[in-house]
């Protein structure tokens, strides 16, 4: 009874206390790949084709199932005297040798195609989440660049308005730093929602859409060997797509082998328990079985079967060239365009980027002095923004080449045939 009484106490303790929310983790570029690795749903599919694989690599591995027959024979009556003979047993056909082996030898080439695939998911899924991470990284950047130019703007509409009110200003001055306010405050709508979708995107990739994230690296230039021959070098050794278009072509050489093989017969082995009943005498007694399956030479069906299997050897094998050449130039393009985009980071660094921040010091000083009017001002403004966006923009762009070079360009790319 005392429990009756103190439980609305206890409610409403509780409902007093206030809920405290873990805060999201820090995470870096390296935990959200690992993450991804871990959690992403489309990886944990492609790992399902492997289990395939190796599902039909054991089904290559047995042979048909066994047969278990009765045979009888019965006479005019119905009487069991008159049953002239039965024969029970079991029977197993055997395939001619080399068919086995060469299935098998298929099966374990897919079973390389599918790892290979996997890993290539795997790069592929890397290098998705360190450009969304710098994407959402680029977002919030440009969101703190908005605020600090409007915090610029903010300063130059009470200028203007000061100067208007004291007879020493323009009235379109303060329409002018009004009017670029308005669009700065616009434009920092967009890039909240800009940031909201690139969140969404890499919480996708990492498995868990909705879920807050706070990120810890900075976005950064990190400048790397773009050494050409090292670049190709690591792709040919270790290409997941050269992998599996290998494998690919390795499987469908061994399936035309396997077809091939279909030219030999197959056999039929049976052993059994015979039983004969003449009026009344019972006989039993061991009873065999062989029966051999040949082909005819040149048939309609065994030269069909070849001829599809042989097609299809060297489809896949044109289409493995071709895919080879265009992962080779999109290689190269991308090791070109990193080459590029490294001299514009450079040149940003250097040169636009110290005189936009001079040029905007500037501009503050010389329009609190009446040396400029407002529209000078504002270009002042629109050019910095311009100079900061343009240097993140190149930045994300030569980060994701980075990317695509150490991931061995997996994402720029299908091979599926």
């Amino acid at each position: 009874m005392r429990l009756t009484y103190l439980w609305p106490l206890v409610t409403a303790g509780m409902l007093a206390c206030p809920v405290v929310m873990a805060a999201p983790a820090m995470l870096s570029r390296t935990q959200a790949v690992e993450q991804a690795l871990a959690q992403n749903p489309q990886l944990h599919a492609l790992g399902r084709q492997v289990e395939a694989a190796e599902g039909r690599r054991l089904q290559a591995d047995g042979f048909e199932s066994p047969t278990i027959y009765w045979e009888f024979e019965e006479a005019d009556s119905l009487s069991g005297s008159d049953i002239g003979s039965q024969v029970f047993g079991i029977e197993q056909s055997i395939e001619w040798f080399g068919v086995r082996s060469a299935r098998k030898k298929a099966a374990d080439f897919g079973i390389a195609a599918a790892r290979a695939l996997v890993e290539r998911g795997r790069k592929r899924l890397a290098a998705r989440v360190r450009k969304a991470y710098d994407q959402v990284l680029q977002a919030h950047e440009v969101q703190r660049l908005l605020r600090a130019v409007l915090q610029l703007t903010d300063e130059a509409v009470a200028i203007s308005r000061t100067r208007f009110k004291a007879g020493a200003g323009q009235y379109v001055d303060v329409m002018r730093t009004r009017l670029r306010q308005s669009q700065l405050r616009n434009a920092l709508r967009d890039a909240a929602t800009e940031v909201s979708r690139n969140e969404r995107q890499l919480a996708r990739l990492l498995g868990h859409e909705g879920a807050p994230l706070k990120l810890s690296d900075r976005l950064v230039y990190e400048a790397v060997v773009l050494d050409p021959q090292t670049w190709l070098d690591q792709l040919a050794a270790q290409s997941p797509s050269l992998h599996l278009l290998q494998g690919l072509i390795r499987q469908a050489e061994a399936e035309h082998q396997a077809v091939r093989a279909g030219r030999g017969p197959a056999f039929n082995i049976g052993i059994g328990r015979q039983r004969v009943l003449d009026n009344g005498n019972r006989t039993d007694s061991w009873a065999g079985s062989v029966s051999v399956s040949m082909p005819l030479p040149g048939s309609d069906r065994q030269d069909g079967l070849e001829a599809e299997a042989l097609a299809r050897f060297y489809t896949i094998s044109d289409q493995a060239t071709a895919r080879r050449l265009h992962i080779d130039a999109s290689f190269r393009q991308r090791l070109d365009e990193a080459y590029a985009l490294d001299a514009q980071l450079r040149q940003f660094r250097e040169s636009i980027l110290p005189d936009a921040d001079d040029q905007l010091k500037a501009a503050q000083q010389a329009y609190r002095v009446r040396s400029i009017d407002a529209l000078n001002l504002l270009d002042v403004f629109a050019t910095y923004t311009e100079a900061r966006r343009g240097y993140l923009e190149v930045l994300v762009r030569y980060r994701a080449a980075i990317t695509d070079l150490e991931t061995l360009g997996e994402d720029l790319w299908e091979v599926e045939l």
